[in-house]
């Protein structure tokens, strides 16, 4: 069994009431059905050997097995999928969690079909060891024991035939199992690619269209969807192989234990019942190589999701955490950092400061760190060394470092719904008016947006942005090229309003207009991870015509 296999069956250990009913359920329900057919094949036994028996007393016990073994099925069903379904919300809660914690820099690489894939299709194939697995091998192996001890009173012998085949149906699943794993493994990637792909197409059509795109697009789909058809057939194909070698062993099985029934048994009417006893260590040893047939794809979808769960967070949690000041200022302190440990060193002692109140703007050619020195603020990683500090504090010492830092990226995410709840996102409480008034969008709250935010046009979902974070009161405002899908006439006033804005927070501002960073406060300049230089943009206007006119 892998670690996520055991790691998902320990889930099971939170709902111990629903995993016992589950199982006291199918017990009852398989041991009543064996009862029940003991029954009925004591009765054809005696009426083969021309014997008297009770048959008001066997009507009644065998009326009273049954009236236990039905109902008992249902419950074991209701149980067990009610058992399943509180585990995989969990894990799904889990995997949210997951999300938010490693993100977003250990999900970089990662698309976002993939990790649907691992929420939606991975969680709901791990349905099947929940709700047909765990309890069902227990009593699986309880119902083998008994009827395998009930017919060796009969005759030790009859187990000579049984007993070794039912190892043998037991152990068809790990004659495969190499290909099994390898034939999982390939089917959950197959899913997630196309998964990914088509949550891609989808997000990209109007591109496909604008560039005659789409038939390639169709093309690329076609070959995902052979791949995912290629390994959906090799799975069925071995578990179709799995199912008929199971079979042949059941027959071969029952032709022996009828043979030996007619050679050892002497009384004719207890050969029904010593079948019946003989084969119910057949059924539950294929009830068990039924279940382990699928064991491949389950281990892939655990391993998906266990891995998903279990990684751990880039950033460690705050310790002894320190309050920040209302009025914070924000420090860079000599600030080293590299995204791995054997990678470039993207910051070289970077230290500059943004006073609260001010706003500070920090330019530079692509690569020079400016991203970098966001994503510290917003501590998706943590520095080598060197300090990040809000109102004084180091960033690894503040708890809901959201409540204090907020930031309009560059490339806006909105949410389907309205105007309203988006601009809500991180304040449920927020004056949505005045947020859309400071970021110059006069716009009924109530207006749909589409997901995505496709209904609106690039500057509506810029300044959309803009009052979201406004509305959010956080002390720090990061805007990362918030500007640039507005034209001139806009950007001028946004950044009017922008002014006012700052001057109750601490703003940094990247921006690779001029018309943005002439209106800051004071301008750090990167090169190549270090502070080149800082001042008014009058002091460095030089500096800063031959870095555009480089980019330009």
């Amino acid at each position: 069994m892998t670690p996520s296999i055991r790691w998902l069956a320990g889930a099971v250990g939170a709902h111990r009431r629903a995993f016992f009913s589950t199982l006291v359920a199918n017990l009852l329900g398989q041991l009543a059905a064996l009862g029940a057919a003991v029954a009925g094949a004591w009765l054809v036994g005696r009426a083969i050997s021309g014997q008297s028996a009770p048959l008001d007393l066997a009507g009644a016990v065998l009326g009273g097995l049954v009236a236990v073994a039905v109902p008992a099925a249902w419950w074991e069903s209701y149980v067990a999928h009610d058992l399943a379904y509180l585990v995989l919300a969990k894990l799904r809660g889990q995997v949210y969690d997951a999300v938010a914690r490693i993100a977003p820099a250990r999900l970089l690489g990662r698309r976002s079909g993939d990790l649907s894939a691992a929420v939606l299709s991975d969680i709901e194939t791990l349905e099947w060891l929940f709700a047909h697995t765990l309890a069902q091998l227990i009593t699986a192996g309880t119902v083998l024991a008994a009827g395998s001890v009930a017919a060796a009173m009969i005759d030790p012998l009859l187990l000579l035939v049984s007993l070794p085949l039912a190892a043998c149906v037991l152990t068809v699943p790990l004659w495969l199992r190499k290909a099994s794993r390898a034939q999982g493994d390939e089917l959950r990637a197959a899913t997630a690619e196309l998964t990914s792909d088509v949550v891609d197409t989808v997000q990209g059509m109007r591109e496909l269209t604008a560039f005659r795109a789409l038939e390639r697009r169709r093309d690329l789909l076609a070959r995902k969807t052979s791949r995912l058809a290629r390994a959906q057939a090799a799975n069925a194909a071995r578990g179709g192989l799995e199912a008929s070698v199971t079979d042949l062993l059941i027959a071969v099985a029952a032709a022996g234990t009828l043979l030996l029934i007619a050679t050892v048994i002497r009384s004719p009417g207890d050969a029904p019942v010593a079948m019946v006893l003989a084969a119910s260590s057949l059924g539950p040893a294929a009830q068990v190589a039924l279940l382990l047939k699928e064991y491949g794809t389950l281990r892939a979808a655990a391993d998906r999701v266990h891995t998903l769960v279990t990684a751990p967070a880039n950033v460690p949690p705050p310790r002894e955490v320190l309050e920040v000041s209302a009025q914070p200022d924000v420090v860079f302190e000599d600030v080293r950092f590299r995204y791995t440990p054997d990678g470039p060193e993207v910051l070289r002692g970077v230290s500059f400061r943004i006073p609260y109140g001010k706003t500070v703007a920090l330019v530079g050619a692509s690569g020079a760190g400016k991203s970098t020195c966001v994503s510290l603020l917003l501590r998706y990683w943590d520095p080598d060394s060197g300090r990040v500090l809000v109102g004084g504090v180091p960033l690894p010492r503040i708890a809901g470092l959201h409540r204090h830092v907020t930031v309009v990226p560059q490339d806006v995410h909105l949410f389907a719904g309205t105007i309203e709840h988006n601009v809500r996102l991180g304040a449920p409480g927020a004056d949505v008016a005045s947020a859309l008034r400071t970021a110059q969008l006069a716009i009924d709250p109530a207006v749909p947006v589409g997901e995505r935010g496709v209904t609106l046009s690039g500057g509506q979902r810029a300044r959309v942005a803009v009052a979201r974070a406004l509305a959010t009161g956080a002390p720090v405002l990061v805007l990362d090229e918030a500007v640039a899908n507005l034209d001139t006439d806009n950007e001028a006033r946004l950044a009017e309003a922008l002014r006012e804005a700052a001057a109750g927070r601490a703003t940094l501002v990247i921006a690779h207009r001029l018309s943005t960073i002439r209106r800051a406060d004071h301008i750090v300049l990167l090169e190549e991870g270090r502070v080149a230089a800082e001042g008014s943009y009058d002091e460095l206007s030089e500096r800063l015509s031959h870095l555009f006119a480089r980019q330009s």
